[in-house]
């Protein structure tokens, strides 16, 4: 005369957290920021606003932290921004415009 087995539940696996790849921008603010490091070197570009900088970081750097230096640096002023190539042209050609309508 034994007793009713006892059921054993069973135990949820949640899937590690991963680094994300995209990143947001802190000018735009969508989440199209891109971080490359090779060499020592984290090239960042955002693919909506065209915003890129070039920086040093340490060889133990993964994504993540490169992009914790970059905002740091970004917010601090410290940091060369160059824009994209077709955002100087389209000022380029603003300034053509108002210089021929004066």
């Amino acid at each position: 005369m034994g007793g009713r087995r006892k059921k054993r539940k069973l135990l949820l696996q949640r899937p590690k957290p991963k680094i994300p790849d995209i990143f947001e921008c802190p000018r735009c603010g969508k989440v199209a920021l891109s971080i490359t490091i090779k060499d020592g070197k984290a090239k960042v570009r955002c693919g909506s606003c065209g915003l890129q900088a070039e920086f040093e970081v340490p060889p133990v750097y993964d994504q993540a932290n490169a992009y914790g230096k970059f905002i740091d640096l970004y917010y601090e002023g410290k940091i060369e921004i160059s824009t994209s190539n077709n955002e100087e042209k389209k000022e380029d050609e603003n300034e053509g415009e108002s210089e021929e309508l004066h």
